[in-house]
């Protein structure tokens, strides 16, 4: 789950082992490294000089081979060239930042700080629109193989919105063959009356309702979906003795109604990407049960 994956950074630091590295270190272990700052400010002063002159392969080159935040993405070829063509239209010619070392996390505690990625905050400059525009922002820095690369501020989300129009907000997914029913064909359960929107609110996230079908002669007390797409390990939602969830015989469920989350950034899935809706284990009133293959190979047509 996304949110689990973000929120799992920060969490039973306590617990967390420290490495031999950090046994003696003058700094505290989430300070920045002072010996490393040279670099970075030639590195990033490279970075934005390469956008003020349109050197965007050089851009490229200072991006790295990952987008960097809460957790390590690999770059495609698409979501690159995406996100520089974005980065094309408000070029970031200077930045004053002074480096945020204040998290604490169980990432600083394994994660020496020669390796680490950092949070620099300050006023950047934009040329927009044949002007000079200033704005206070974020710009991640990591280390990878000994050098310094950048992740900028996530503006391909700020102009995902542009990218709908309204018949693309109201049409429903699950008729474009955007939307995956893994049902094996021995499950006690289909999944029907699928709807699946892009919301309006975030274009990056789908609003999902449907509904479960009780093909057998016996009454369902229990079961778990999953919800997942191509960009995320899924969500996994429970109905357990609550009776309102109860599924009568040949009988169907209430509608249910899930997020799908389906991307981090804009030029990472560009709305393309799949949802997934899977049947992962049934219970009957009578203690009997049905659980999914671990490799189910049956998919249902929504």
């Amino acid at each position: 789950m996304k949110i689990w994956t973000i929120c799992a950074q920060f969490v039973f630091v306590a617990s967390v082992a420290v490495p031999s590295w950090v046994v003696g270190q003058v700094n505290k272990p989430w300070e920045f490294p002072e010996a490393l700052r040279p670099e970075l400010d030639s590195r990033l002063q490279a970075f934005t000089e390469a956008q003020a002159n349109g050197d965007w392969g050089t851009v490229e080159q200072l991006l790295g081979k990952y987008r960097r935040g809460g957790n390590y993405l690999l770059f495609t070829p698409s979501h690159r060239a995406c996100l520089i063509a974005e980065m094309k239209n408000y070029p970031m010619v200077s930045f004053k930042y002074t480096v945020w070392d204040k998290s604490y996390s169980s990432e600083i505690l394994s994660t020496p700080p020669e390796r680490r990625w950092w949070s620099l905050v300050g006023e950047a400059t934009f040329h927009q629109a044949n002007k000079e525009v200033k704005k206070q922002i974020y710009l991640i820095a990591y280390r990878d193989q000994g050098n310094w690369y950048f992740t900028p501020p996530p503006i391909d989300n700020a102009t995902a919105a542009s990218h709908f129009g309204p018949e693309q907000l109201a049409a429903n997914l699950a008729d474009q063959g955007r939307v995956i029913l893994r049902v094996p064909n021995d499950s006690p359960l289909r999944i029907v009356d699928v709807h699946v929107f892009t919301d309006p609110s975030n274009v990056l996230s789908r609003k999902v309702t449907f509904r479960l079908r009780n093909i057998t002669g016996k009454r369902v007390t229990g079961y778990t979906y999953r919800i997942s797409d191509s960009t995320d390990d899924g969500d996994e939602v429970a109905g357990l003795g609550d009776q309102k969830d109860w599924i009568e015989p040949w009988a169907e469920s209430h509608e249910f109604h899930e997020d799908d989350v389906t991307a981090y950034y804009w030029c990472e899935g560009r709305g393309d990407v799949k949802t997934t809706i899977e049947i992962q284990d049934v219970k009957f009133q009578d203690g009997s049960g049905w659980t999914a293959p671990k490799e189910a190979g049956s998919n249902q047509n929504p």
